[in-house]
């Protein structure tokens, strides 16, 4: 859990600060949408990775047994 957390919350925060720069560069307002889209993928992309690197671990004790 910590790993995701050591992810997650910098993916999150690199995410406001990007949409927040470039609505500011366009003169628009900030795109929440966006925001909450690329934090929800970035989630959703750890979880699968947190998977598959357990899988992994669980295939290569398996083998080595």
């Amino acid at each position: 859990m910590q790993s995701l957390s050591r992810f997650w919350l910098p993916w999150v925060l690199g995410v406001i600060v990007a949409v927040v720069a470039i609505s500011l560069w366009n003169k628009k307002e900030i795109d929440w949408d966006h925001i909450m889209t690329m934090s929800i993928a970035g989630l959703i992309g750890m979880l699968i990775a947190t998977g598959i690197k357990m899988a992994i671990k669980m295939a290569n004790s398996k083998s080595s047994e």
